[in-house]
């Protein structure tokens, strides 16, 4: 009886960290920051196989959709990923991925941004299985020199991909602009 006492407020403790985990924490000089893009074409994957782990150079190149300053420009994105049998029963996913890389924002003008991408297999209650992770904004020319910040990442996975979306959900710091 006591164990259960004990185990019970664990478990919910548990549950609302989960709950929660979703949420973005903005710092007070930040703005949040919100992107959608639509990929060009199925993902470009190269890659071998050793035993039951793949490995593969990958790249794609998405069409942002979301109003926000790189409406209407590109994120072209060159990772790194493998792939190993997943965990069965216990997860239910087929296949683990882990996939890491650099991705180049671009908007319209030309401005860019880099960024360091990292993500795995995750699952959500309502979508399949998906690469979650996340994206650091590492430097930046023209307007977004000297950006910095980070967002969620929510994309297809690389070995099972067919012509989706990639979702970024955080904030940036975005340097002052001369009058």
């Amino acid at each position: 009886m006591i164990k259960i006492i004990i185990t019970i407020p664990f478990l919910v403790l548990l549950n609302f960290q989960l709950v929660f985990a979703d949420t973005i924490n903005i710092p007070e000089d930040a703005e949040k920051i919100s992107l959608v893009g639509e990929y060009i074409e199925k993902i470009d994957v190269n890659e071998i196989t050793l035993g039951d782990t793949k490995v593969a150079m990958a790249s794609f190149s998405a069409f942002i959709i979301t109003e926000n300053p790189l409406n209407g420009g590109f994120i072209d994105c060159k990772v790194t990923a493998y792939a190993a049998p997943g965990r069965g029963f216990s997860c239910g996913f087929s296949q683990m991925e882990n996939v890491s890389g650099y991705c180049v924002l671009k908007d319209k003008s030309g401005d860019t941004i880099v960024a360091k991408l990292e993500c795995s297999s995750g699952a959500t209650s309502t979508v399949d299985v998906r690469c979650e992770g996340k994206i650091d904004f590492m430097s930046g020319i023209g307007k977004y020199a000297g950006v910095s910040g980070t967002a969620r990442v929510h994309m297809e996975q690389i070995f099972t991909s067919g012509k989706s979306s990639i979702e970024l959900t955080g904030w940036w710091r975005l340097p002052v602009q001369p009058l």
